[in-house]
């Protein structure tokens, strides 16, 4: 794998945008708020708008304001401030899902905001991949969700299982992680979204 698709792999699949590419998933899953099809698009652009564009704006800002200094928040240090207002739309979310009765979903909202807030403790003392904790974390969701309403789509969660490997291959080979940093990242995202809902 050369810089170029690394870079562009790191950019697809930013953290940030993770959410993103799960919410849509779920406009297949029949059982998700019923059958209405317009009701599942309106409460996933809501909660795209309060989990994605939210934090990707307050992301812009922090660049802007330099007190992000690389776009890809190199400095473990500088990820502080858009991690606690992520988990403050992930919390959010979580709410908004539950007192509409999507309760399977708001779960796993709930479990990406904890694994958020690992993720953002462990940063203080080390640096955790979250590119592979994003990615290992949809996988984990997407298997919760197979599991959750009985539908499996083994093509989807073959596809995914690649994009993982790709996703930690890319920051390999941009030298943005050591791969310890990346295992670290992967079981922590999938643990959270794959294993506790599945306890808990």
């Amino acid at each position: 794998m050369n810089n170029k698709i690394a870079n562009i792999l790191t950019i697809v699949f930013q953290p940030l945008l993770v959410p993103m590419y799960g919410l849509t998933l779920l406009l297949a899953v029949p059982q998700f708020y019923g059958y209405n099809m317009w009701a599942k698009i309106g409460i996933i652009a809501a909660c795209v708008a309060i989990m994605v564009v939210l934090p990707v704006i307050w992301y812009l800002v922090l660049v802007k304001l330099k007190v992000i200094t690389t776009p890809q928040a190199s400095d473990r240090k500088e990820r502080l401030w858009a991690y606690l207002f992520t988990l403050i739309c992930y919390f959010c979310t979580a709410w908004f899902l539950y007192n509409i009765d999507a309760f399977v979903i708001a779960k796993v909202v709930l479990m990406a905001f904890w694994a958020l807030l690992a993720v953002t403790i462990i940063n203080f003392f080390w640096k955790i991949s979250a590119h592979a904790t994003g990615i290992s974390g949809l996988l984990g969701a997407s298997v919760y969700i197979s599991f959750a309403y009985g539908v499996y789509n083994p093509p989807l969660l073959v596809t995914l299982i690649f994009c993982c490997g790709f996703v930690c291959s890319a920051r390999l080979q941009l030298k943005a992680h050591t791969p310890m940093q990346l295992i670290a990242g992967t079981l922590l995202g999938f643990t959270f979204m794959f294993v506790l809902p599945i306890l808990i």
